[in-house]
Order: C-alpha cells, then sequence, then structure tokens
C-alpha cells in the first residue's frame, strides 16, 4: 500500500494483482505490488464495481482500510484484465464494429471450463469458454446472470468471442 489517500485518512490507495477469487465463498485476495502482502477482496465490493466475478491475474486498483485481520478492498477504482492467448475455436474471429447482445447464462460448469448463453429471443444456445471470460476479467458467471456477448459462427454453432457485464 502506497501510503496515499483520497480524503479519508483511514482508507490507502492500492495497487496490486488478483491471486485468487471464489464467488462461491463470496471473497478473495490481492497481492499488493508493492509490499507482496495480501488485502480481502469481498463479494460485495465486487459487486458495487458492476461485476459478479474476477479471473485471477487482473490488476486492481482500490481503497483499502486496516482492519484488525489485515487489509480489506473497501472500493475498486480501476479494474483491468490480465492479457490472455487467442484460445477461440478454429472458424472464430473477432472483427471490429462488432455489438453486444443482452444474454443469460443458461449454464457454466467452472471444472469443464466451459457453458452456454441464450441471446434474449433466441432459443439457440451459445457455447462459452472460460478463457473468454478471462480475457475481459470476469472469472465465472452464475446461471441466469445477464451478460453482453459478441457473436461468432463456429464449426459446430455460435460461438461467444467478447463478453462483458451487463449491467
Amino acid at each position: 500500500m502506497d501510503g496515499s489517500t483520497l480524503g479519508d485518512p483511514a482508507l490507502v490507495q492500492f495497487s496490486g494483482v488478483l491471486k485468487w477469487f471464489a464467488a462461491k465463498h463470496g471473497y478473495g485476495f490481492v497481492t499488493c505490488d508493492e509490499t507482496g502482502k495480501d488485502a480481502l477482496l469481498h463479494q460485495n465490493t465486487l459487486n458495487e464495481f458492476g461485476q459478479t466475478s474476477i479471473a485471477p491475474g487482473c490488476e486492481i486498483k482500490a481503497l483499502t482500510r486496516r482492519t484488525s485481520k489485515g487489509a480489506q478492498i473497501v472500493e475498486i477504482l480501476e479494474l483491468q484484465a490480465e492479457p490472455v492467448p487467442d484460445f477461440l475455436p478454429e472458424g472464430t474471429s473477432e472483427q471490429e464494429g462488432r455489438t453486444y447482445l443482452p444474454a443469460r447464462v443458461k449454464w457454466f460448469c467452472e471444472k469443464k471450463q466451459y457453458g452456454f448463453v441464450n441471446v434474449f429471443d433466441d432459443p439457440r444456445d451459445c457455447f462459452l469458454h472460460l478463457n473468454t471470460l478471462a480475457k475481459t476479467g470476469l472469472g465465472m458467471v452464475n446461471v441466469g446472470e445477464a451478460l453482453g456477448v459478441e457473436l461468432d459462427d463456429g464449426p459446430d454453432g455460435r460461438v461467444v468471442v467478447s463478453v462483458k457485464s451487463w449491467s
């Protein structure tokens, strides 16, 4: 923690990298760039920033408060996803000028690292891989969660090639 504050002397500005986050437990830890110590990131703080999940390796700028158990992130100021290699299935491509379509998560399995979404007013399933989520900083999605998706036609059907939180 670099010691700079924004108005409240109890708050300290913090920059670090997400070590891990478990949405099912409701928390994770971010390692401080400067000190190497961890700060707790609670699910509610992430939700207030407009996201329900986050991928390991994301860079975070935040405000922290010291508690009896250590530093806790109380507000996320900025979040940047770690660059991830392109793991899109063969036959898909990312093109400029696409529009995000509103969709809901139908099913997603963290263990299998994939799932399916449905674009509103379209019953067809669209394949969603965990690497696509990681490219935009989303670590996991929950059934029923609203997303913005960009689609492409793959050899076995429609594939999500880009995704964002729908807020």
